[in-house]
């Protein structure tokens, strides 16, 4: 009896999906790399807020005058090759930065993670030294441009 009752039990476990790992949801995603944005946002820089994806911090330009960026994660399209040495994320109007006296800001559709940045980019955050969590942080970035990806029409066979 005991038998029958493990493996049943067992079965129900197999079936459930027991030990299958659970894919997170956007905001799920979205929250984890901003929680991690915030940990490792380089300095100058100062967090201001995260909501919703949107992830907002300051940078002194000079004495008492700061700039304002706001990084929307719910825009980003594509991260770079995974092979390569440098690592940035993309997608249009990713960043939106306004300075004092600049009425309309400017936009950047790039921002560098970790590599040697032969582009470029900005680099707000300090992720360098960590290969594990860039690892992590890299996971993360894919499972939110596959969210964020344009959905297949209804008539449209690819």
């Amino acid at each position: 009896m005991k038998k029958i009752l493990f493996v049943v039990l067992l079965q129900s476990l197999v079936v459930c999906g027991f030990g299958q790992e659970k894919k997170p949801t956007k905001v799920e995603t979205m929250d984890w790399i901003g929680s991690k944005m915030k940990e490792h946002l380089a300095a100058p820089r100062q967090f201001i807020s995260y909501s919703n994806g949107l992830f907002i911090y300051k940078k002194e330009t000079k004495a008492g005058v700061y700039c304002t960026s706001t990084v929307d994660l719910n825009k980003l399209t594509g991260i770079s090759d995974e092979y390569s040495s440098d690592f940035y994320v993309f997608g249009k109007i990713l960043t939106h930065s306004v300075c004092p006296g600049d009425e309309y800001g400017t936009d950047y559709d790039y921002i560098s993670i970790s590599g040697p940045n032969y582009d470029d980019h900005s680099v707000p955050f300090d992720f360098n030294m960590d290969n594990i969590l860039l690892e992590r942080i890299r996971k993360a970035f894919t499972t939110l441009m596959e969210y964020n990806a344009a959905k297949k029409g209804s008539d449209e066979a690819f």
